[in-house]
């Protein structure tokens, strides 16, 4: 089951608070997702058409609790690359249909006492958060989908009217939710992929058990970057001591072939011959393993007074070449 699955399947079990919650929840599944048809006489039928079984039964389950109505259920298997299933729920009497859409809001007069549906979030649904949240979910039910966030974080909204899901994006500014909206194939996008409006997006719809996933995928995630962090940093650095020690013993040796190292001073001559003798040593374990022991900033003075003395016989030789 994937994620939006089971983000979907627990949503659809969640009791409504209230009737004006459902009522709210059914509205914003009619206004996202739902084919509204107008025939003769001005008959009308509903009808929604969705992938997820939990989806179409909180459909059927809202529709038999705020008005007694049992619409008809089409299942439809197909067969491309592997078998999907499409539940058809569909509302074909008018006097039903009208009832639906007038009550939630989708189907309303103007002042000329024309028929008219709206495309934004009914007003009803605005006056109490509990409804804002349960008309959120309900567009989340119909017309969401939310990728693993063990992957990558990113929820859609796709719906046909693009007017619509700006009127959504600015409700949900509210609960400072960032989103974003395009078309794609000629349908509204509204995105998000900040994991910040995600998980607040989750709890305003009451995904609350897949918040808590999102979270502890989140703290392992920073765990293992803080790891994979200071494990690169560990590695340029042992890449530059590395270098540096490759650099010093090539010095060194080139002392040793052009003058001999026994011409060094004592100190920078124990300093030869340790850094030769232990090639993977830091300079703090190099430092160590002098006589009298010596601190970092000794043995950095002593390597770079041989870098220098290199560099010079490299130099003159250059010049005796020239």
């Amino acid at each position: 089951m994937s994620f939006s699955s089971m983000i979907k399947k627990d949503l659809s079990a969640l009791e409504p608070e209230s009737d004006g919650c459902a009522r709210a929840e059914l509205s914003g599944m009619i206004a996202s997702t739902a084919v509204i048809e107008v025939g003769e006489r001005s008959r009308m039928s509903l009808s929604f058409k969705t992938e997820n079984p939990a989806v179409a039964g909180r459909i059927f389950k809202l529709m038999k609790r705020l008005y007694s109505i049992a619409p008809e259920v089409f299942i439809k298997k197909t067969r491309k690359f592997k078998e999907h299933r499409y539940y058809t729920i569909a509302l074909e009497e008018n006097e039903k249909v009208q009832k639906v859409l007038k009550d939630t809001r989708i189907l309303r007069h103007n002042a000329k006492g024309k028929i008219f549906f709206t495309n934004e979030v009914p007003g009803l649904f605005l006056s109490k958060q509990r409804y804002i949240k349960s008309y959120i979910r309900g567009v989340f039910l119909a017309c969401g989908s939310i990728s693993n966030p063990e992957k990558t974080y990113h929820l859609e909204l796709v719906c046909r009217q693009k007017t619509y899901l700006n009127s959504l994006r600015e409700l949900m500014e509210q609960y400072d939710i960032k989103a974003s909206l395009i078309t794609r194939k000629g349908s509204g996008v509204l995105y998000m992929k900040e994991s910040e409006s995600v998980a607040g997006f989750l709890n305003v719809i009451g995904a609350h058990k897949a918040l808590l996933e999102i979270e502890n995928i989140r703290i392992i995630k920073e765990m293992r970057n803080g790891v994979n962090r200071q494990v690169n940093c560990e590695t340029a650095n042992m890449n530059k001591t590395a270098a540096a020690a490759y650099e010093q013993i090539d010095n060194i040796l080139l002392i040793k072939e052009m003058t001999g190292l026994h011409k060094l001073p004592k100190n920078l001559f124990e300093m030869a011959e340790v850094r030769l003798n232990y090639p993977e040593l830091t300079i703090k374990e190099l430092g160590e393993k002098m006589d009298p022991p010596v601190g970092k900033s000794g043995v950095y003075h002593r390597l770079k007074k041989l870098n220098q003395m290199a560099e010079e016989l490299r130099n003159s030789g250059d010049n005796q070449k020239a």
